[in-house]
Order: structure tokens, then C-alpha cells, then sequence
């Protein structure tokens, strides 16, 4: 859809639409009452790259098979190129993953009640943001994208969850209408611009600046994983241009503050403190969540004033960055990020998972709570 036309006239339909493939499955899973069997036979997918398991139910068998494939404008060059971006920026991308793309999401108060009310991100909270870590590493690492790759594995797994949150979340009490349909194309293709377009976005604002070549290709590879995705082709767009405007249209639709969204910013920043230890690290995370999402959506989750001062005394600590000086603003949070996003592969990982990468296997629902 060219840019400009993400309209409410367009958009507000979108809240009231959710997956029907993948939601197809996950009824006939519930209305056979398979749920412990497929729960074991997705346990048998391994470290999210084995093959799809034998004697599944009907609906879920087509889901994979459907799922899997590729559209025909995917470009296999474009992928490659795109991902070759981890190697070079995995801290820079992580970190603007979590003082960013999240915070942003959680900002949009409708959307943020399906991560409060299913608890996906308020229990285990850690657990959780490592979780979601892992399937953005997943997907941006190289060949991950191919047949039953360990990217589409990631993306088909977290699509079912979705229409499993959908399931249960349209059938609780607590769930307003108001909101739309839970996990609806809307705040999906939201969550998907998070990712394609704030990141680069966040790059830059650390100080790299991507050429236009590798931006376009990295957007082209999740344009391509919200696909496997399931997100209306209507909300996903060919050009980073037109996915800028998408997303500030879905954030001037959807941003105001909520409980919900300051409840899981909290998480985040407390999250940022435990991977980054100790009195000196303490405004790492206000100042990066204001320096790469901005004041205005800062405050609609309550972050705390930004600290610069706190990590321009890292600058001088030898056992800390070892680079920038005070007032030198962009360096300083650059090194900040880099030195956040790496620890959260080895501290958040050792803090949750004794040092194992994640496995996107079982929807929730469809696994006991933990």
C-alpha cells in the first residue's frame, strides 16, 4: 500500500483481524482436545531447525506446510545482506531492540494488555526478554530463512503462540473488546515495523549509519519474516520509507499511557540493571530508552530522567567503557549500547537459562506455566 493511505479508515478494520490459518489450527488442537500430545510433538522440533513432527492434527500439518514457504518476491541476496548486519552489530541491535523497539510497543496501550493480561512478559519477565532476544538473533542469522531453517522454526512457533494467546485471550473475562482482537494485524505489523524500521533507526542514532543498501535489505529480510508471520500483505510494505509511515501512523493511533505499559518498561529496565551491574550502570537504561525512543515515548511508560552523568563516569573507569568523554553524548551511549546488548547474551542467558540459548518450541497454552 503506497504511503499515506494507512488511514483509520484502514487501520481500525485491522483490529479486529487476526491470523485464520494459524488460528485454525490452534481450535482444532483445543476442540480435539490434543493439547499434551502436540505439546510433546513440538517439543520434538529441537533447537527450532528439525523437521515438522509426524501425526499432528490436520489444520496444524497444512499450518507448517503453508507457513514455510516463502513468498516469490523474497530475494535470497537481500536476506544474506540483511543478516550480515548481526555479525557487524549484534550489541547495537539488541540493545535497540530492548530500548527502543519494546519500549515503543509497549507504549501502545491496547496493544500492551495481551503481554499484561497473558503474562508472557509480567511473569518471568527475564526469561521472556531473553526469549524474544533469541528469535530476533534467530531469524538475522545467516541461512536461518532457508527450508526449515531455524529463523522460520522461530517465526512459525511464535506465530502459533499468537493465535494461542488469541484463543484464550478473547475468551477471558478481563479481555475489552474496545482493545480489538488480541495479538490483531494492526499491532502485529506495529511489532514488525519495531524491529524493521526502528532499528535502523536506532543505528543511526548511535552513530551508524547504514547505507541505504544494507537498511533496505535488512527491512526486505522482515518484510520477508512477516510473512512467515502471517501479517496482512496490505500492512506489510515493500520500501522502509512506506514502513516509517505505517509505524508513525499505528503510534499516533495507538500511543497513551496505561498500567499495562509501564508495568512491562519496568521489566525492561530492571532487566538492563541486572545484566549491567552496579551503581555506575544505573542510568544505562533511562538514558538509552530516551536517546533511541525519545522523550515523548519515554514518559508515556514512566521511564526515569535520563543519567548521562552516571555513564560519562563509566568513560573514565578503566574496568568499565574506556571511551568518550563527558558532554561527548553519542559515543558515550553508543559504547553503553554495545556493552548492554553483548551482556545480555552473556549475563542474561546465565541469569535465566544457565548460559542455553533459548528453544521457541511449545505455544503458550499448550505448555504447564513456569
Amino acid at each position: 500500500m503506497p504511503a499515506g493511505q494507512w488511514t483509520d479508515e484502514i487501520l481500525d478494520p485491522k483490529r479486529k483481524c487476526g491470523d485464520p490459518l494459524a488460528d485454525a489450527a490452534i481450535e482444532e488442537i483445543y476442540d480435539l482436545g490434543r493439547e499434551d500430545e502436540v505439546r510433546a510433538a513440538l517439543g520434538a522440533l529441537g533447537r527450532n531447525a528439525g523437521p515438522v513432527p509426524e501425526g499432528l492434527p490436520d489444520r496444524l500439518r497444512a499450518y507448517f506446510a503453508a507457513s514455510q514457504v516463502l513468498p516469490e518476491w523474497a530475494d535470497p541476496a537481500l536476506i544474506r545482506r540483511g543478516q550480515g548486519l548481526l555479525g557487524r552489530y549484534q550489541g547495537h541491535i539488541t540493545t535497540n531492540l530492548l530500548c527502543a523497539s519494546l519500549p515503543l510497543c509497549y507504549g501502545c496501550a491496547n496493544g500492551a494488555q495481551v503481554l499484561h493480561l497473558s503474562t508472557r512478559l509480567t511473569e518471568g519477565v527475564f526469561r521472556r526478554l531473553m526469549e524474544t532476544a533469541q528469535f530476533v538473533v534467530d531469524v538475522l542469522d545467516t541461512g536461518s530463512l532457508d527450508p526449515a531453517g531455524r529463523g522460520i522454526r522461530s517465526a512459525q512457533t511464535i506465530r502459533l503462540l499468537h493465535a494461542t494467546m488469541r484463543y484464550h485471550l478473547s475468551r477471558h473475562d478481563a479481555w475489552d473488546t474496545a482493545w480489538g482482537v488480541p495479538v490483531n494485524q494492526e499491532d502485529l505489523a506495529g511489532t514488525l515495523m519495531s524491529f524493521s524500521v526502528v532499528i535502523p533507526k536506532g543505528l543511526a542514532k548511535l552513530g551508524v549509519e547504514l547505507p541505504a543498501a544494507d537498511r533496505d535489505a535488512y527491512f526486505h529480510l522482515w518484510r520477508v519474516v512477516g510473512q512467515v508471520l502471517g501479517i496482512d500483505e496490505r500492512l506489510n510494505p515493500e520500501r522502509f520509507e512506506d514502513g516509517a509511515t505505517l509505524m508513525d501512523a499505528i503510534l499516533r493511533r495507538q500511543q497513551r499511557p496505561s498500567e499495562a505499559g509501564t508495568r512491562l518498561t519496568k521489566g525492561v529496565l530492571d532487566f538492563i540493571r541486572e545484566c549491567l551491574p552496579g551503581p555506575l550502570f544505573a542510568g544505562v537504561g533511562p538514558s538509552l530508552i530516551r536517546h533511541l525512543a525519545g522523550d515523548h515515548a519515554a514518559d508515556i511508560v514512566s521511564v526515569p530522567p535520563a543519567d548521562l552523568s552516571k555513564i560519562a563516569l563509566q568513560a573514565t573507569d578503566p574496568l568499565s567503557f574506556g571511551y568518550g568523554k563527558s558532554g561527548d553524548v553519542v559515543p558515550l551511549l553508543a559504547k553503553a549500547s554495545n556493552e548492554l546488548g553483548l551482556a545480555v547474551f552473556k549475563q542474561g542467558l546465565k541469569m535465566t537459562n544457565k548460559g542455553q540459548r533459548y528453544r521457541w518450541q511449545v505455544p503458550t497454552g499448550l505448555t504447564p506455566a513456569n
